[in-house]
């Protein structure tokens, strides 16, 4: 196929996994991997190596060149562990692997320079690892361009006929999430669920609307401008079937509520008015710590098939 999941996969680019030896990771692994087969992407399996081990004189990394060695060879058991994982699902799918300097976010942030998507694998997120997958998706969204996607799940899980949650921010902060979400479920034959969450609150003063209120054709009024953020996707996919889901609840809890039946939730990582956060909107980080699967997490623009 010819369709790219946020960016045309022009020649050189890849779709970046982080692997670190854990379950998770190697469920990411094989599950970026089904993506990048229907897009014809090559994939690439990163390593990073502890930090530690390489930011050291000369003679200090002659004294370490063991502890050096031993690193580079779990390493390089970890990449060969997830390439076997993938080649069992996917045999012909351009597999590659390096082993790069870390600490992880960079490192993945500077393979990710020229990747469609980047991929890492996190636990529960209730789990003790929680933390360290937050900061690590918050570093690689603020310094990345292209999509991040934090995937949980039971390993060995493909993309399925599920829906596609994607959180929308009347803003159209979040058009690129959109695109993304309507590309993914054109891919995979399977409907989108768009969730736009209002406040009953203005956002100047942050003033409470009136009881004494049409409720019915401000209902009206919000579903028009859920549609008008739609429009170019449905435009760019007409065969993806179309669930809109508009509520004047909290868009986290509204996406979050939504996720339990999806396969994966697209939201954006900047946006004003309810989609709001210094680095990651309050909405992405409520999912990071919240969503039961896949979280693809958007920072800029689309790029696409127009």
């Amino acid at each position: 196929m010819s369709e790219e999941i946020g960016v045309n996969a022009s020649s050189g680019q890849t779709m970046v996994v982080g692997v670190d030896g854990s379950p998770a990771a190697r469920g990411a692994a094989v599950w970026a991997s089904a993506l990048a087969s229907c897009t014809g992407t090559p994939l690439r399996l990163v390593h990073a190596l502890p930090e530690p081990l390489y930011r050291v004189s000369d003679v200090t990394a002659m004294g370490q060149a063991p502890a050096i060695a031993q690193a580079r060879k779990v390493g390089e058991m970890m990449l060969g562990e997830a390439t076997t994982a993938v080649r069992l699902r996917f045999p012909d799918l351009d597999v590659r692997t390096d082993l790069v300097p870390g600490p992880t976010a960079p490192a993945l942030t500077a393979c990710g320079a020229a990747a469609t998507m980047i991929v890492v694998g996190a636990d529960d997120p209730r789990g003790v690892g929680a933390l360290a997958t937050g900061s690590t998706a918050i570093h690689l969204v603020k310094h990345s361009t292209c999509p991040i996607t934090v995937w949980r799940g039971q390993p060995g899980t493909l993309p399925d006929h599920r829906p596609v949650v994607v959180g929308v921010d009347p803003s159209g902060s979040s058009a690129a999430a959109v695109l993304s979400a309507f590309e993914f479920a054109h891919l995979c034959h399977t409907p989108v669920i768009a969730v736009y969450g209002w406040s009953t609150r203005h956002s100047a003063g942050d003033v409470t609307i009136p009881l004494l209120v049409d409720w019915e054709a401000l209902d009206e009024s919000e579903r028009a401008v859920l549609a008008a953020q739609l429009a170019e996707a449905k435009r760019r996919y007409p065969d993806v079937a179309v669930t809109a889901v508009v509520e004047p609840k909290n868009p986290a809890q509204l996406i979050t509520d939504q996720a339990a039946d999806a396969q994966l939730v697209v939201v954006g990582s900047h946006g004003r008015g309810r989609f709001t956060g210094a680095i990651l909107g309050s909405v992405s980080q409520h999912l990071l710590h919240h969503s039961p699967g896949p979280i693809m997490i958007h920072r800029g623009a689309h790029h696409g098939n127009p």
